[in-house]
């Protein structure tokens, strides 16, 4: 069995792209956040087609096909050519959550024109592995969705995932964009429990970052 392994985002092409090394032998890219769909890279064990897949996005060109988890939803790049030439595919294991299942050539999926693998978070990695933890879905992103507003135009999703996690444990962090790519201002935080999401309403809600007091509240809809 093929282990999958190197964790990305399918994201539009005006997102900047960034790339991980593999985690064991196959590449995985998940779905980032917005108009971004899920990718993944896999690599296979020690054969040609694994070593080969380990390098995508690094010494490789990333391919134009990938696989996707139908447990965690990670993604992995990966071509037909890694899948071997015997029988009509092989069995592939997602190096995040443990699912393996019967990848075949015709069932690849085609990153779609302009959109591009980039880097799985680390957060999103540790978020899968804390669910499988506490037996919930792996793609649980948690129960209280925040609406986050007055942002500086330079914080990115990495500084409220810190700022928010800081309160009590973060499902999701999504900064709405233009066409272009820039912030609006405003994004969702989603917070693990109904619990940590009435705390960083209360301690953050005023708090300031990056020069701006933000406007935490339930969303609209």
């Amino acid at each position: 069995m093929k282990v999958l392994s190197c964790c990305f985002l399918l994201v539009q092409l005006c997102s900047v792209s960034a790339f991980i090394p593999s985690l064991s032998t196959s590449s995985s890219w998940c779905t980032h956040r917005r108009q971004q769909q899920e990718v993944t890279v896999v690599n296979m064990s020690e054969d040609p087609g694994t070593l080969r897949q380990k390098e995508y996005g690094v010494t490789l060109d990333m391919p134009e096909t990938y696989a996707r988890c139908g447990r965690c939803s990670t993604s992995f790049a990966l071509t037909s050519e890694d899948l071997g030439d015997r029988g009509k595919g092989r069995r592939v294991e997602c190096s995040v959550c443990g699912h393996s299942w019967y990848q075949a050539r015709d069932k690849l999926f085609d990153i779609r024109e302009g959109f591009e693998l980039v880097e799985l978070p680390q957060s999103d990695v540790s978020r899968i592995e804390r669910n499988i933890a506490a037996d919930r879905d792996p793609r649980f992103t948690g129960d209280s969705k925040l609406y986050v507003g007055n942002l500086d135009f330079k914080v990115t999703e990495e500084d409220l995932f810190e700022e928010f996690s800081k309160v009590d444990e973060v499902g999701d962090v999504t900064i709405i964009t233009d066409d272009s790519g820039r912030s609006k201002g405003f994004a969702f935080v989603t917070m693990l429990t109904k619990e940590g999401g009435e705390k960083a309403l209360e301690k953050l809600d005023g708090e300031e970052v990056f020069g701006r007091n933000l406007n935490v509240r339930e969303p609209n809809n």
